[in-house]
């Protein structure tokens, strides 16, 4: 009897520790399903973002390959531009050389044309003063010619009187009979020569008068041809004004046109130097577009990878949930009761925490003293975190074996505005047996990020 009863209290002793070790392998299945699925959650999140970003990269390298092309097409256009612009730069150029060249040409034999005519008005001046000397000595002659009128009427006059006192003399040499013969022979041939005399003085006077004539046309004409000679010299010192005017114009000009010149040269070398420079870059651009291309078939290549560990994510989710429902139908943490009241007490401090301190601020330094002091003040809570809108942690004390929180539930439901209440679980953080606690913190009227306690179960 004594030996059944032993048997029998062995056989218990090993049954409780049979319950004993189903139990821990439990809790470590656990524990390692929990962990799997942050991993998971983890790794989802990370291959959605993947997913994301390389359906961006795939659609910013397909815009990106279709600038790449534009570019290229435009590059080769502006190339070709740039290349008939060179050609014209060059022509320029050369047509600005041959202007340089004939404003030199021009300047010069304009300077020799102003040399000429500078002479000429020389002459000019000088033929000019000869006419002023020639009137005047015309002027002298005719004025001697009335002076010899003049003395011609005089002789005239003499020879009239001679001619009337031969005829008296006649005339008593013939009262004088014989005695007067002789006398009236001289009387004749005075008389004749007072004739005579007349005659010559009738046509010294005629002859006078002609050239007094003469003079007074050549006069005239000498007059008239000066007043043409002062025109022409006026007329030649206008022209003469104009081509000085000109000439200062024209040495302007040909400055100008050197400085353009040597501009334009300078402008067709940049412009050389910017056609084979446009030339590279559209080389640089076609090589472009081949690299270009090479990328978007590797990011093709990415997109599908990508999708494949998303879809490979969705698998292990799937798995991961499926393990975890298996272990939470273990009636040893299912029969776990939960005092509410505990539950209770904590959450209206936490409310009370998030309505005095300025948590809303995700100020990491604020958030570490106020968690830390109120993680201190009870013993039960064995994890209190917090985390931004976008999954990320503020602050963890243990610090958080997770990146992001956006897949977890207690993050989900907080940032639904929501207060959250876990099920009976082992934390993957503290491998003890506990329950979460989430809470939304607001600004105002917007959900800014979130709270949270893992409360153990003793």
């Amino acid at each position: 009897m004594f030996l059944l009863k032993t048997k029998r209290n062995i056989r218990d002793i090993k049954s409780e520790i049979q319950a004993d070790d189903n139990s821990n392998i439990n809790g470590q299945l656990q524990v390692a399903a929990d962990q799997l699925k942050g991993i998971v959650e983890q790794m989802k999140l990370a291959a959605i973002s993947l997913n994301e970003t390389s359906t961006s990269s795939k659609d910013r390298t397909e815009e990106l390959k279709n600038h790449s092309e534009k570019t290229m097409e435009n590059t080769i256009q502006v190339s070709d531009k740039m290349s008939a612009i060179e050609s014209s730069a060059v022509k320029i150029s050369n047509v600005s050389e041959e202007i340089h060249e004939n404003s030199q040409t021009s300047y010069q034999e304009l300077i020799n044309s102003l040399g000429s005519l500078d002479m000429l008005h020389d002459k000019m001046d000088t033929l000019l003063k000869s006419h002023y000397v020639l009137i005047k000595q015309m002027n002298q002659l005719e004025a001697h010619s009335q002076e010899i009128n003049k003395v011609i009427d005089t002789i005239g006059a003499i020879s009239q009187r001679t001619s009337i006192l031969a005829l008296n003399a006649t005339i008593e040499a013939a009262r004088s009979g014989e005695e007067g013969k002789g006398f009236a022979v001289v009387a004749n041939e005075v008389g004749n020569l007072a004739n005579q005399t007349s005659e010559a003085v009738t046509q010294t006077r005629s002859n006078l008068q002609m050239i007094q004539d003469e003079i007074s046309r050549t006069t005239n004409m000498v007059n008239d041809e000066t007043v043409q000679v002062e025109d022409g010299s006026n007329q030649l010192k206008d022209v003469i004004k104009l081509l000085n005017s000109f000439k200062s114009n024209l040495e302007t000009i040909t400055s100008m046109v050197s400085s353009s010149t040597q501009a334009v040269g300078e402008q067709t070398s940049s412009v050389q130097e910017i056609a084979a420079l446009l030339e590279e870059i559209s080389n640089m651009s076609v090589k472009n577009k081949d690299h270009v291309d090479s990328v978007s078939l590797d990011m093709d290549a990415q997109f599908m990878s990508s999708e494949e560990v998303l879809s490979i994510s969705e698998s292990l989710t799937t798995t991961s949930n499926a393990l975890q429902e298996i272990i939470k139908s273990d009636e040893n943490i299912t029969q776990i009761k939960v005092d509410d009241t505990v539950v209770q007490a904590i959450s209206e401090e936490i409310t009370t925490l998030l309505a005095e301190e300025p948590l809303y601020q995700l100020n990491q330094e604020h958030h570490a003293s106020v968690l830390h002091a109120f993680f201190e003040r009870h013993t039960d809570i064995e994890a209190v975190w917090s985390n931004r809108k976008d999954g990320t942690f503020v602050y963890s004390n243990p610090p958080a074996g997770l990146v992001n929180a956006k897949a977890r539930p207690w993050f989900i439901e907080a940032m639904k505005g929501d207060a959250y209440v876990s099920d009976v679980y082992i934390s993957a953080l503290t491998k003890n047996i506990c329950i979460s606690l989430s809470y939304p913190i607001f600004k105002e009227e917007d959900i800014v990020g979130m709270i949270g306690v893992d409360l153990a179960i003793r």
